[in-house]
């Protein structure tokens, strides 16, 4: 993405928006899955802010995948970025508390605050908004 912000985000079983990831400038933005099976994702994509980016085909990507091995090694290092990213989150999510997972945003992302709504931040961290702000209250 050349500009903007996006957040990923799931369905739970009542229908409720639950976030997963934040995309900002530099980010590659896909449904990994979908990309993949070529089936409907089961997440979501929003813009948060106004946003910039480029679009490929899947077929249109195949084909330089099969002309330019350089970018299909490119592919498979984003792909690996993307895999690390979600076992990470993962990982932090049932492994840290809510006050972990929030010092851990603020420290490696302290600019998110500035651009992305707290409502989908609390989502992120597993929280509500009422904690969220009970959170970010101890730490001011």
């Amino acid at each position: 993405m050349a500009q903007g912000a996006i957040r990923e985000f799931i369905l739970d079983k009542d229908q409720k928006e639950i976030t997963v990831w934040f995309g900002f400038e530099g980010d590659i933005v896909a449904s990994l899955s979908s990309l993949v099976s070529s089936k409907e994702s089961n997440t979501g994509l929003q813009a948060l802010e106004d946003s910039k980016g480029f679009y490929i085909e899947k077929d249109d990507l195949e084909q330089l995948y099969k002309d330019f091995h350089t970018l299909e090694r490119m592919g498979r290092m984003v792909t690996e970025k993307y895999l690390l990213s979600t076992e990470t989150y993962h990982y932090d999510f049932h492994h840290l508390t809510a006050n972990e997972r929030f010092e851990k945003l603020q420290k490696d992302r302290m600019w998110i605050y500035n651009r992305v709504p707290l409502h989908h931040i609390a989502s992120y961290l597993g929280v509500s908004n009422e904690t969220l702000s009970r959170i970010r209250a101890k730490k001011s």
